[in-house]
């Protein structure tokens, strides 16, 4: 069984392996999320929470969604199931979400907070594929004041895997 860390790892391959292949990796709205796809299967076209989905899929992390896989979820899943944490404590595999529930943009951060002031992550937005970025830079994109989310993907230690995520529906 692998390690936390070793799937964190495995979820900052996996992506790094999308850039790598992002001109074969195209931008669209589609439900079901194609999550039912082999590992490393390509082409294939999805949005930001697809591919963060499919991404932590493919690296053996559970689903952001907390839909076990059923190809459902966008980023207002992600921000209902997740736990949500300050920057400084995110880790590599770690997930980032700009504006407020249900959110406008989910990218996975290749770099902790907790080790890099300005993380490197990967954003699948558009048309190009998936790209690197510092998170500064797509924060950008959203002009000053956009909220930002850090979401924990996979607890590090079992106190983690007791957190409740926040109650958001309160909040729509």
């Amino acid at each position: 069984m692998p390690t936390v860390m070793e799937c964190r790892q495995a979820m900052v391959d996996v992506c790094n392996w999308a850039i790598e292949n992002n001109t074969e990796i195209y931008y669209g709205q589609v439900r079901p999320i194609p999550v039912s796809l082999p590992e490393y299967y390509l082409p294939f076209t999805t949005d930001c929470s697809g591919f963060v989905t499919m991404m932590a899929k493919w690296s053996g992390n559970p689903d952001p969604n907390g839909n076990d896989y059923d190809g459902q979820g966008y980023t207002g899943t992600m921000l209902s199931n997740l736990p949500h944490i300050p920057l400084v404590n995110t880790w590599r595999g770690d997930l980032a979400v700009f504006g407020a529930y249900p959110g406008l943009h989910v990218v996975a951060l290749l770099q902790g907070g907790c080790r890099e002031a300005d993380p490197a992550v990967v954003s699948h937005g558009g048309e190009g594929g998936p790209e690197q970025y510092p998170l500064s830079e797509v924060l950008s994109f959203f002009g000053p004041g956009c909220p930002v989310t850090y979401l924990r993907l996979r607890p590090n230690n079992a106190d983690e895997a007791l957190a409740e995520p926040p109650d958001l529906t309160a909040a729509v």
